[in-house]
């Protein structure tokens, strides 16, 4: 097939744009939708209602375009998990007219129509794992996983033709699971456009929190969760009490973490030091990335850090657990810092930065070139096209 032929593509995820509330996968399919439609071809998607309230005024069983996509968002119905059955015979019905269907959603039950069905008609399709194969997924409820992956995971993952991973840290922590198909590695995009350092809007956000010039402002941001491991960091900011730093942490509660954290923040005398904030709106977010002087993220797991990238598109260094998906690719670009999870490390990592700001202004000079070359939404897409296209020969 000649690369430049049109494709007619569906996505086939349970929730999409604007139910930003469901976390990185959201974001990440919608913005490859999109630039797949810009570079010209014909994009549909097919998903559920979850996470959409009636304010969004989104109508509902109906194709809509939405920034270049065709979108039908399916009424969902009461039952465990997502239940859709719009959904999924909507695509029962027209499987046969896409030249590749791309899946996410591992641990879905709306999974299983689409891969069935893709196979009957020989569609090839695509199964992202979006970390749902990780470590930490399968700590979490392990036994009902095993069982529900023995009777029909693996079925959806056997006739697979490709599985996508998004960094190389996915890839081989799903080694053992020996699984089929041809591994895709290709990351997730960002609008490099939206996603840029604003110093004016900086100053501005600092002043109106009432944040000196020259503080040190850490940052996290993103929902507040036992995955993200942040209990880390009162433990690893103690010994520093008294230097000139304030931590922010930007995000909704998931699990009760806000709480414990504030406990554990108050326990090491360093509440004076801390300050929760809810989640801005993203039109004002780069001018709070911008505001940062570092990122820090201790997860437990992530299988990408859509965060990480946002803030480095911010010009803002980061420092990360050897835990979060793109812990290679940052240290290979020389654009952060990579620790395990070792309260000591974390203190002695970030003293030194605080006592040597020269450590922040090299890397500072790399991070918006470097997202720029590896993460921007075109280059990505494009990334993905070649292997829609070669899965046509």
């Amino acid at each position: 097939m000649s690369s430049f032929q049109k494709l007619k593509i569906l996505h086939y995820i349970p929730v999409y744009a604007p139910a930003w509330q469901f976390g990185g996968p959201v974001l990440s399919v919608s913005q490859l939708c999109e630039q797949l439609a810009v570079q010209g071809h014909e994009v549909e998607v097919f998903t559920s209602n979850t996470g959409l309230a009636e304010k969004n005024n989104i109508p509902f069983n109906q194709p809509i375009l939405r920034n270049g996509v065709q979108v039908t968002y399916f009424e969902q119905e009461r039952g465990m998990g997502i239940r859709c059955p719009g959904m999924e015979e909507a695509v029962k019905q027209r499987a046969k007219e896409f030249d590749v269907i791309h899946i996410t959603g591992i641990w879905q039950r709306t999974s299983r129509a689409a891969c069935h069905t893709a196979k009957k008609f020989g569609v090839p399709y695509i199964l992202s794992l979006r970390g749902a194969l990780g470590p930490y997924s399968w700590q979490q409820k392990s036994l009902k996983k095993i069982i529900y992956y023995l009777l029909q995971e693996r079925l959806n993952i056997k006739s697979a033709s490709a599985i996508h991973y998004t960094t190389q840290q996915e890839y081989q922590e799903c080694g053992w699971l020996k699984l089929p198909g041809n591994p895709i590695i290709t990351p997730n995009g960002l609008d490099t456009g939206f996603w840029k350092p604003d110093v004016n809007m900086a100053k501005k956000w600092r002043n109106v929190q009432g944040i000196q010039e020259d503080t040190f402002v850490l940052l996290n941001v993103g929902r507040l969760h036992h995955k993200k491991g942040l209990d880390l960091l009162p433990k690893a900011l103690k010994p520093l009490k008294g230097m000139n730093w304030l931590i922010i942490f930007l995000g909704k509660d998931d699990d009760g973490t806000k709480a414990t954290l504030k406990q554990q923040f108050q326990a090491a005398h360093l509440s004076d030091q801390v300050r929760f904030l809810d989640m801005s709106s993203p039109d004002s977010l780069s001018a709070v990335y911008s505001a940062a002087d570092l990122f820090v993220l201790p997860s437990r797991h992530e299988n990408f850090g859509n965060v990480v990238i946002e803030a480095l598109a911010c010009e803002t260094p980061v420092l990360i657990s050897d835990r979060v998906g793109l812990a290679n690719e940052i240290k290979e670009g020389k654009v952060g810092w990579i620790l395990p999870r070792n309260v000591s490390d974390w203190t002695n990592s970030i003293r030194e930065i605080l006592h040597n700001p020269d450590m922040l202004k090299q890397t500072v000079s790399q991070t918006r070139q470097w997202v720029e070359k590896n993460f921007s939404n075109e280059i990505t897409a494009k990334q993905m096209l070649h292997h829609y296209y070669t899965l046509q020969q």
